[in-house]
């Protein structure tokens, strides 16, 4: 239980709590417990579990089933942690669990914790769950991955609003619930959760023959399953409680509708981003990816972990070859005082590669913490007013705002400016992450090997499928997808020319550590960026350059002083020790595109789109109830731009969920804000050559 809504509708960062004396939680709004410290973990295997007959269910899923929960109210998570329990004792190990639960105010992590404690044998999995809790619960989605098969994903919000945020407007592609845990404070205490807008979004997310199951038999309860196309039945509770509600839906074949209707009616707004049968087609089972820096290994280890059989090209001679090649590189994110996507995503991303780097490659992972520094009054105004929109003070488990004596504290040499200090962020290894990626025996690696084209053609059995040509190499290679991961490389294949992707070199300077350099501890950014030394090299790396519209990669000597001049500004007696050496460096390019925003997803054919969306050049807002054609199974994730290692494995997780057909990380209004053809669309609505 958990979903409360305030009397006095004013929103709160965490639930907030009373502990009576035998440690059992207590929502003060409502004066209602969480759980029963008697029976609860029972119940919940009572009520939930064994009510959506999910033993039996799980223990019939074939190989590499997906199957996914929904959920109102997560509460402590002990309804997730007794499933999790369960599918871990019961279904097939290729198979992944899904589970979306909305909560309008989350504990506290200290609070989870400490609820949690009363479950000892849950402890092998709570502990899993607490030390992947994010740090920060902004409102929005966050995607927690507990183990390669075992997704949370967490949607803080009211319950209604947070499963419409997940929608993609597809009748077909949005049924992926297949079992409802319809949990939350009772409806006499709560009636606001209940409401006919949170049983549309149930009925809208749910799969054929989906089950629920509830504590409750409220009449509020029954009334609102049966308006959307549920069958109920009552059945024994549990203990005190004589009964309780479960059941099937019956509705949904009856409600979906042909995803190439063109029907205003079907759709709340023009359908540009969804390719015509992405809710109905077969999919792919073997994909190749081009490209192997961290935006392709990212994909290839999402998709690997789902059981496709996916192949890398890289044309360099190692992984990583490109932008991504760096000996040291920051992981860090601009966070915003303002909401929008930019913001949005950048928390989001951040606080998910932060959890996900130390579980995938924790030799190459170093989060002991990072300083972004304001060496600006602009940039210190800047800060305060992040600090004040995300309520950030020195407690925050995300960033902290610190002054200059502080910071000279946690970077073991003096500072001059004060900043964030985000204590879960750091450096990494760019090169050895991207090895480690693809350690999978789901994946197959070619490097050296360059692709001339693919082009989508049918095979001997009458089976379509991308056909590459490699360079040097008379015979094709067939797959059921492709995705194109070539940064700006992206141009030279017309399914994608059209992409607008910009190229920006950056040059990076490595210097050799010296008795001042070697003092500081961790991640220092401001104007540039410094990382503590590498210990295998006893070298630094800093910068880097920013030459927008630049695709050369020889090192410059004036691009040294550059970087060097920057670092003058944060540490002046590391930049006159280092002007002392023979600096080295590297070169590479990276890709941005005009918002700064990746791109992560499918790609329409582009001698369609003025043919199904021109109208909109007269009147960008209306609404044109029709999908556009798609090319077949081609994706793309690129336009990382300074922030790839910050943006890829998030953004890869968008991919790998158009491709398999599940619940999406991201809102809907992320997923399209991500969308590779946004630019297409927003140039039809400005009158502009796609």
């Amino acid at each position: 239980m958990g979903d409360q809504t305030q009397p006095d509708n004013k929103p709160v960062s965490h639930a907030q709590l009373e502990w009576r004396d035998n440690g059992q939680p207590v929502s003060r709004a409502f004066d209602d417990i969480y759980f029963s410290t008697a029976s609860g973990l029972e119940e919940t295997r009572h009520v939930f579990l064994a009510q959506n007959h999910l033993p039996e269910r799980w223990a019939a899923l074939t190989e590499n089933a997906v199957f996914t929960i929904g959920e109102t109210g997560f509460g402590t998570g002990l309804n997730f942690l007794a499933a999790w329990q369960l599918w871990h004792d019961t279904a097939p190990a290729s198979a992944h669990l899904h589970f979306v639960s909305v909560e309008k105010f989350p504990l506290h992590p200290k609070d989870l914790a400490r609820a949690l404690a009363m479950w000892p044998a849950l402890e092998p999995l709570s502990r899993q769950l607490i030390a992947q809790y994010p740090a920060y619960l902004a409102p929005g989605v966050h995607r927690i991955d507990l183990t390669p098969n075992v997704h949370l994903t967490l949607v803080i919000g009211e319950a209604s609003d947070g499963f419409h945020s997940l929608s993609l407007d597809d009748v077909n592609r949005d049924r992926w619930v297949d079992a409802w845990f319809l949990d939350g404070f009772a409806p006499s205490k709560n009636p606001e959760m209940w409401s006919e807008a949170l049983f549309q979004s149930i009925a809208a997310l749910s799969a054929p023959d989906c089950t629920f199951a509830t504590f409750t038999c409220a009449g509020i309860v029954k009334r609102g399953l049966k308006s959307v196309g549920f069958a109920l039945e009552k059945v024994p509770g549990f203990g005190r409680k004589r009964e309780m509600l479960r059941g099937r839906f019956a509705d949904a074949a009856e409600t979906a509708t042909d995803s190439t209707t063109s029907a205003s009616s079907t759709y709340q707004r023009t359908p540009w981003h969804l390719p015509p049968n992405s809710g109905t087609a077969a999919k792919p089972n073997t994909v190749a990816i081009i490209g192997a820096g961290i935006a392709g290994v990212s994909v290839a280890r999402a998709l690997a972990a789902r059981n496709y059989q996916v192949t890398v090209f890289e044309q360099g001679e190692h992984p990583g070859s490109g932008a991504s090649g760096n000996d040291q590189g920051i992981l860090y994110a601009k966070l915003s005082p303002k909401p929008g996507p930019n913001g949005d995503f950048n928390l989001q991303a951040l606080q998910f590669a932060q959890r996900y780097y130390p579980r995938q490659c924790p030799n190459a992972a170093h989060f002991e913490g990072l300083l972004q520094l304001a060496q600006s009054g602009k940039e210190q105004q800047l800060q305060q007013q992040i600090c004040q929109q995300l309520q950030l003070d020195d407690t925050s488990l995300l960033a902290r705002p610190v002054s200059a004596e502080q910071a000279s504290e946690y970077a073991g040499v003096p500072l001059q400016f004060p900043g964030l200090y985000f204590p879960h962020a750091g450096w990494l290894r760019p090169r050895q992450v991207c090895e480690a990626l693809l350690q999978h025996p789901n994946i197959q690696t070619r490097c050296g090997t360059r692709i001339r084209d693919a082009v989508y053609e049918g095979g001997s059995e009458g089976k379509a499928q991308w056909k590459l040509h490699l360079a040097g190499v008379e015979q094709t290679q067939p797959f059921d997808a492709l995705i194109l991961c070539t940064a700006n490389f992206n141009r030279q294949f017309p399914q994608t020319a059209p992409l607008p992707l910009q190229p920006i070199r950056g040059q990076v300077t490595f210097a050799e550590a010296t008795t001042t350099s070697e003092k500081l501890k961790i991640a220092l950014c401001g104007e540039g960026y410094i990382a503590p030394a590498e210990t295998r090299h006893a070298q630094h790396s800093f910068g880097a350059t920013f030459k927008l519209k630049q695709s050369e990669t020889e090192i410059r000597q004036e691009e040294h002083e550059e970087n060097l001049a920057t670092l003058a500004s944060l540490l002046p007696g590391f930049a006159q020790e280092f002007a002392e050496q023979t600096l080295r460096g590297r070169a590479a390019v990276r890709a941005a595109t005009p918002d700064y925003l990746p791109m992560a997803g499918p790609v329409a054919q582009w001698e369609e789109l003025e043919n199904s969306y021109g109208a909109l050049r007269k009147n960008r807002k209306q609404l044109i109830g029709k999908r556009t054609p798609y090319q077949p199974n081609l994706y793309v994730l690129a336009g990382l731009g300074s922030r790839g290692f910050t943006y890829a494995p998030l953004a890869a997780e968008v991919l790998a969920a158009w491709i398999n057909r599940e619940a999406m990380p991201v809102s809907q209004d992320l997923v399209k804000a991500l969308h590779p053809m946004r630019f297409a669309i927003r140039a039809l609505g400005k009158n502009r050559e796609i």
